[in-house]
């Protein structure tokens, strides 16, 4: 225990150093620690300093891939974009922007280039050059809420605007800058979501009017506008399969004797089925042929990392999370199927980590 102490003592401090003349393209040392988780001696890499807080994409936006990731952190002393290379964990700043908003951040196609929001402006940058680019710049009068979601081809981009009277949701044309607006409403509007190869998205409708959230399917002319038919009950996360054929989605049922459970809804025919219960699943993701997920269990007496088998229907713990809030999990799966990276706050700040699953899930196309 003292050498690990040591190793994290002068990893930190160095990170702390180097801060001091942080910039765009500044290459900070790793500060990586490996350790065997006390559940199941799964070996896991604590890939960020917990000193500092540290953030994955959203679910939906391009930024893990097989050996490298992109992510935000603070590590700089401000909210930036970096880079890690998962072979020498070293990370590399890519932006100096002075408002990022950290829930933006994703690969374009290729990984040639990334986006983000800088206050009311969304930026490209080329990642050969750091070179930015001003795609779209929120109108006066307008505030962008958290987070953007990006088309899975790198054309589109959604997000919310929020003015004194109401809502907007937005939908940007990435080559043109034209933004169109698909639904105003005087009450809250969220998470919109873009379905994988296909012209329409889903949002979230929050408000008095209801007792509960709502979600809804629109496509990109702003036609064809409909409640999804989801289960009774609250609906805690959705996210698209790869190929956009079904809508997964966590639900708890209005009986609290009940699991939570992983069902999923098909658009074309408007069916809805479970996949499988949960050992109260708060976040989950799927990997490439929505064969397993990851989820991070809400249990304050369990608060794992658990696997979760399609065909099977049966979980297995990968590691302890021991987050203070599980919200803060966010597992997502790498494209080919071989690693997890998740955030957790247990050694400090939240910072990011990866656990192997190459033995227990078949390798998927992705790079």
């Amino acid at each position: 225990m003292q050498k690990w102490n040591r190793r994290w003592f002068l990893a930190s401090l160095a990170a702390t150093c180097a801060a001091e003349t942080h910039g765009k393209a500044h290459v900070f040392p790793s500060a990586a620690v490996r350790y065997a988780d006390p559940a199941t001696e799964f070996t896991v890499v604590r890939l960020t300093d917990p000193q500092f807080t540290s953030s994955l994409p959203l679910a939906g936006n391009r930024g893990i891939l097989a050996r490298s990731i992109l992510y935000a952190s603070d590590l700089a002393g401000d909210w930036q974009v970096f880079w890690m290379d998962l072979r020498t964990k070293d990370p590399r700043q890519l932006t100096d922007a002075k408002e990022l908003d950290p829930a933006s951040i994703a690969l374009a196609p290729k990984d040639k280039s990334f986006w983000h929001f800088d206050g009311p402006a969304l930026i490209e940058t080329t990642l050969a050059n750091l070179k930015p680019r001003e795609i779209y710049r929120v109108p006066e009068g307008y505030e962008k809420l958290p987070g953007v979601r990006f088309s899975d081809d790198g054309q589109y981009a959604a997000f919310v605007e929020k003015a004194v009277d109401g809502y907007r949701l937005q939908l940007l044309q990435l080559t043109t800058g034209m933004a169109s607006t698909l639904v105003e409403s005087p009450e809250g509007i969220r998470d919109p979501l873009l379905r994988p190869r296909h012209a329409s998205l889903i949002y979230c409708k929050t408000g008095a009017s209801h007792n509960a959230d709502q979600w809804w399917t629109i496509d990109f002319e702003g036609r064809q506008s409909r409640r999804l038919a989801l289960a009774e009950g609250a609906t805690l996360q959705v996210e698209w399969a790869a190929d956009g054929h079904e809508l997964q989605y966590l639900n708890r049922p209005p009986n609290p004797h009940k699991l939570t459970a992983l069902r999923a809804w098909t658009p074309e025919t408007d069916t809805d089925a479970e996949i499988a219960e949960t050992s109260q699943f708060l976040q989950f993701d799927g990997n490439a042929d929505a064969s397993a997920f990851v989820g991070s269990s809400g249990s304050k007496a369990s608060p794992y990392l658990v696997l979760l088998i399609r065909a099977a229907k049966r979980e297995l713990t990968l590691a302890e999370h021991r987050a203070s809030d599980p919200s803060l999990v966010h597992p997502r799966f790498a494209p080919n199927s071989q690693f997890v990276v998740f955030v957790s706050d247990r050694h400090g700040k939240p910072a990011i980590y990866w656990i192997a699953v190459d033995k227990l899930v078949a390798e998927t196309g992705g790079s």
